[in-house]
């Protein structure tokens, strides 16, 4: 990180001046036009800070450093003139974005002082550029992680085509889905999950790997859908309790060769299925305990239902249906049916693409403000 001064005025005497001045307390640099201060900015710097006399020939202060701005846009930028013109100076923070409005004549103390708070804004400016370069590597780290963390994007089982997708509002997110063979001796089963922790971003993203790890050991271990869930509450609920967050869950295990699905909803919306054949839509509600983390003694009921064939089941995240347009309309439920409905012949990894791409068409140009997820599974004929 350099700490030297460049300093530009047509007037010799004054460079020559603040030279003697300051040549044993700032390295300073001269030069007696813009276009040799952009000379010495190109192939002597960096700087940290640039000082520029108005009034040149040929190039003025204020074209200068609307240069410098454009060249090494980290350097701090001070005017020095002897014009009082107002004009010169709104130009001056418009056009060169100056740290420093400096008037002649200008003392050797002021203008020393005046150099030490522009070489400390360059260093502060500097350090946080830096972390911000460190912490956009380490978001992006932590999103490869995440997506590696998320099953394939498309799955078959016995018959059965499986398929999600999360759009993210931040690099990472907090929302959650997941799917994966449950044996433990009796009929294999397949195992759905779809989570939504409380607000975004990275800390939500952490939880959730903590929620996918404890979820698939309490799958593996423990024979019932509530049990599941009632460990992977009781997990969460001594990781959070003191954070203040939550995650809701819908929780399902589908035994393909009997058409039946059993599943517990931890404060989440329900699922919908989809009939094509009769061209009709169902919830799987049933009683909704409280979200995972907030008791760490909730109790978790189970459903029932048996499907049919060629049925779908989608499960989403409030991002989808609460997300809004410009026009401030909600995307709703009511949309998100019409565009299953409408592509209900497609495998269920197109689906899940097709749904998720009408919603990113509704927000346009408006990106989404809530993590929005999908997962649909869709059942043989």
């Amino acid at each position: 990180m350099s700490d030297r001064v460049l300093l530009v005025d047509d007037d010799p005497h004054l460079l020559a001046g603040f030279q003697r001045q300051l040549r044993k307390k700032i390295d300073l640099v001269t030069a007696e036009s813009g276009p040799d201060g952009l000379a010495a900015l190109r192939n002597g710097g960096p700087f940290a800070v640039v000082v520029t006399d108005y009034c040149m020939p040929g190039m003025n202060g204020i074209e200068f450093l609307s240069r410098v701005r454009e060249i090494a846009p980290e350097c701090v930028r001070m005017l020095l003139t002897g014009s009082a013109d107002l004009a010169v100076a709104i130009n001056a923070v418009n056009r060169g974005n100056i740290f420093r409005f400096l008037t002649k004549p200008c003392s050797s103390e002021e203008f020393q002082s005046a150099l030490a708070q522009g070489i400390a804004e360059y260093r502060r400016v500097h350090k946080e550029r830096k972390f911000n370069k460190r912490t956009r590597r380490w978001l992006n780290q932590a999103q490869e992680v995440q997506q590696c963390l998320l099953p394939e994007k498309s799955f078959g089982w016995r018959g059965l085509e499986i398929a999600g997708r999360s759009l993210f509002c931040d690099q990472t997110g907090g929302d959650y889905y997941d799917y994966f063979e449950k044996a433990d001796g009796s009929e294999p089963a397949l195992s759905v999950a779809v989570g939504d922790v409380s607000d975004h971003g990275l800390p939500s993203a952490l939880l959730m790997a903590t929620a996918r790890a404890t979820l698939r050991a309490s799958a593996a271990a423990l024979a019932h859908v509530p049990e599941v869930v009632a460990q992977l509450n009781r997990r969460l609920a001594l990781d959070v309790q003191d954070s203040g967050r939550f995650m809701t869950l819908f929780y399902a295990e589908i035994e393909c060769a009997r058409r039946t699905i059993r599943w517990v909803r931890a404060g989440h919306d329900p699922a919908l299925v989809y009939d094509p054949d009769a061209g009709v839509f169902a919830e799987l509600n049933g009683q909704s305990g409280l979200p995972l983390g907030v008791f760490p003694e909730s109790a978790y009921k189970e459903h029932f239902r048996e499907l049919g064939p060629r049925q779908i089941i989608a499960v989403g995240t409030d991002g989808i249906w609460e997300a809004r347009n410009p026009e401030g309309r909600l995307f709703g439920k009511e949309r998100l049916q019409a565009a299953i409905r409408k592509h209900a012949a497609l495998p269920a990894v197109d689906i899940v693409d097709q749904v998720l791409n009408e919603l990113e068409r509704f927000l346009a140009p408006r990106r989404i403000q809530d993590d929005a997820t999908l997962l649909v599974v869709k059942l043989g004929g």
